[in-house]
């Protein structure tokens, strides 16, 4: 059952299933091969978690987020972020800050720059080396979870100017880690997110019927 459970979170997360779309139980059942009385349950929970919602006589339906409700999000995304790169430059990992510098270099090269979704698949790769590897898995959980609640909306209008600034920002940021300064690489990785959360909350707006 968690296997299809993880499927159905991460069908909500992708999109596949849009906000505000009903889906019942039979339908799910299914789609996903399983009984009604498992798929019940898998709504439980995902209901719980604020991915679906229960809505009387109508079954569950894919949660819309508001825009006060993406920016709580992201205000913890910020927090929680920027105190797993503090812990991931204290601990002085060289091999996971070789991975962390590869990536930023590879984020800096025209081609890259040229393809947005390559650019953000690399992006995504570049924050996940850092709290994946802060060596506390409570932080590390909290941030999966907190990314996952916005992750179809990561993908926003955006421009050359944008990509540089961001780039230049994961340079400053690799600099402090290289540096092992973690106070300074916290403070850098929550002004990028502030950053980050600020232009994509303008771009929400253009949209808030969706979300």
């Amino acid at each position: 059952m968690r296997e299809i459970y993880v499927k159905l979170r991460n069908d909500i997360t992708f999109g596949k299933f849009k906000p505000g779309e009903h889906l019942s139980e039979k339908f799910l059942a299914q789609e996903y091969g399983v009984s009604r009385a498992s798929i019940r349950e898998i709504i439980r929970q995902l209901a719980t978690q604020g991915y679906l919602t229960i809505e009387p006589n109508r079954g569950a339906a894919v949660s819309k987020l508001s825009l006060e409700d993406i920016d709580i999000i992201y205000n913890i995304l910020v927090r929680c972020e920027s105190y797993a790169t503090a812990l991931f430059t204290n601990r002085g990992d060289h091999a996971g800050i070789k991975k962390l510098e590869s990536l930023e270099k590879r984020m800096q090269t025209k081609e890259v720059k040229s393809q947005y979704t390559v650019w953000l698949q690399l992006n995504d790769q570049f924050h996940e080396q850092i709290y994946k590897n802060c060596g506390s898995n409570i932080v590390s959980n909290l941030i999966d979870h907190t990314r996952l609640r916005i992750y179809r909306f990561r993908a926003v209008e955006t421009s050359p100017d944008i990509i540089n600034l961001y780039n230049s920002q994961h340079n400053k940021i690799l600099e402090a880690i290289f540096d092992g300064n973690g106070g300074r690489a916290e403070k850098l990785m929550s002004n990028h997110l502030e950053t980050a959360r600020k232009h994509r909350f303008e771009v929400f707006r253009k949209f808030n019927e969706i979300l």
